[in-house]
């Protein structure tokens, strides 16, 4: 038991590695010579765990695509109204964004160097505009949303908008002005999809998505 229990926690500690090496570096630039000096491991124990860089790599991916979907399927099951739910997991993806490593390595590997997994990397995009669809429809249900919204299209605008807005500021600014390109964007997205009567009502929304600090890190 406690051998297993070790073995877990350095497979743990070579992923939590992974994500620091991989959020600082490209796919193509990290080595698992950078992983394994950050972990603090022996090459024997990573190649243990891990065949391969990629094989590392997905389960980046993976784990940051469990934590961050994680936050929506929470978001869907309570009863936080729909566009409310829709722009508050926006603040919690990029408060993830900015201070979780994994999640930043994994969004990382799954824009710039996606064409190393295409396989991989295009599903997570696909799950984030199916539970953006499931937020819409909600919001089209609880009367905030007009009701002819084409909510497909919504749904894939959102997670354009929020992928490019991540990746210019990072760019730009270290993510330092995330927050103003997230609340440009549902300033935007709100006024041409919730109903008049309820624009007022909402009209704060998108300040909410502002992020008490910024960790880069």
């Amino acid at each position: 038991m406690l051998k297993q229990a070790r073995a877990f926690e350095t497979r743990e500690t070579i992923v939590r590695a992974a994500g620091l090496v991989f959020s600082q570096l490209s796919y193509s630039t990290a080595k698992l010579s950078d992983i394994i000096q950050e972990s603090g491991v022996t090459q024997g124990a990573l190649y243990f765990h891990f065949e391969s860089k990629r094989d590392l790599a997905l389960e980046v991916i993976r784990r940051q695509h469990e934590i961050s979907l994680g936050s929506g399927e929470e978001f869907l099951r309570s009863d936080v109204p729909g566009i409310e739910g829709l722009v508050l997991l926006s603040r919690e993806l990029a408060t993830q964004l900015t201070t979780n490593p994994i999640v930043r390595a994994g969004l990382r590997l799954g824009t710039e160097s996606s064409n190393f997994f295409p396989e991989f990397a295009r599903g997570p995009y696909v799950d984030w505009i199916n539970t953006s669809e499931k937020f819409l429809h909600k919001a089209v249900a609880e009367g905030d949303v007009l009701p002819a919204t084409n909510v497909p299209d919504v749904a894939n605008f959102v997670i354009e908008a929020f992928t490019g807005a991540q990746m210019v500021s990072q760019v730009i600014s270290e993510w330092a002005d995330l927050s103003d390109r997230l609340v440009r964007m549902w300033e935007l997205v709100l006024n041409g999809i919730v109903v008049p009567e309820r624009r007022e009502k909402y009209a704060a929304l998108p300040e909410r998505v502002r992020l008490d600090v910024v960790t880069a890190r």
